[in-house]
């Protein structure tokens, strides 16, 4: 028994949802809860669909999805990248699109092509390749030009 009668505190043992990682997607409309590829995890081959993911774990092959895909501090993707957002702390290879924003944390790496109209670099952060920011303007154009 410990000092004034009370217990020894324990804690309970640090699980892979209870270690911070990224802040979870913002719910809205149409927000289910993310997939996430735990950081035991290992895929290789093809991800698509239609909601956010989280990488703790490894990818390798391909990321086509419709959402936002998130790579946390302990996540590693080999991949060519397509999605709404993407969001880098841990380690990206490949080329990357995004119809929203690429954003590259403190934490991330990024060697490959990055292809979206917003995009932010941390300070700390790496990234060795070609980034485009037309998108946007140019899809604007062929609009009025149809118009």
């Amino acid at each position: 028994m410990g000092i004034f009668g009370k217990g020894p505190e324990i804690k309970p043992p640090e699980t892979a949802a209870s270690r911070p990682t990224l802040p979870a997607p913002a719910p809205g409309p149409g927000r289910g809860t993310p997939c996430v590829v735990g950081a035991k995890t290992v895929i290789k081959g093809e991800i698509g669909g239609d909601e956010d993911v989280i990488v703790e774990g490894s990818v390798e092959g391909q990321v086509r999805i419709a959402k936002d895909l998130r790579i946390a501090q302990t996540g590693s993707v080999k991949a060519n990248v397509s999605a709404h957002s993407v969001i880098v702390a841990g380690e990206l290879l490949g080329d990357c699109h995004a119809a929203n924003k690429v954003e590259i944390s403190s934490t991330g790496r990024v060697t490959g092509n990055i292809r979206a109209p917003k995009i932010v670099i941390a300070e700390g952060a790496v990234f060795k390749g070609n980034s485009d920011m037309s998108g946007r303007k140019e899809e604007r154009k062929e609009q009025t030009a149809a118009s």
